[in-house]
């Protein structure tokens, strides 16, 4: 429920990341919103693509500097699929902004991701 006492969907999110302990400090982020739930985990861009036709989430939490495929090939490819999610990145490198933007995220988040940032990067994909 947002705070008009409204009933919000339930948001299915994807977390991608190569860092186990960046993984878990988003997922303790998204485990204090109540319509967000993690369907799901990935460390490299192609598990990403693959957990995304699994589960179909809402919302991708990608970072951009991971092995095989990066985010950045990552996003260029869920932007084609049928139903794209949101992407908003979560990243160590901020000069790879614009680049994202072309990929068609919704906000790039520089690590350590911070509440206030995350909170404000939630509220735009809601709007979508």
């Amino acid at each position: 429920m947002n705070r008009a006492g409204e009933h919000r969907d339930l948001v299915k999110v994807l977390i991608a990341d190569d860092e186990p302990i960046a993984r878990e400090r988003l997922r303790a982020l998204v485990a204090e919103y109540p319509d967000l739930t993690v369907v799901g985990e990935a460390g490299d861009g192609a598990a990403a693509l693959h957990a995304c036709a699994e589960h179909a989430p809402d919302l991708v939490l990608l970072d951009i500097a991971m092995p095989g495929m990066d985010g950045l090939e990552t996003a260029r490819h869920l932007r084609d699929m049928q139903s794209p999610p949101a992407i908003v990145f979560c990243t160590a490198y901020d000069q790879h902004a614009l680049e994202a933007f072309d990929a068609s995220a919704v906000d790039y988040l520089v690590k350590p991701v911070r509440r206030e940032r995350l909170a404000a990067a939630l509220e735009r994909v809601r709007t979508m």
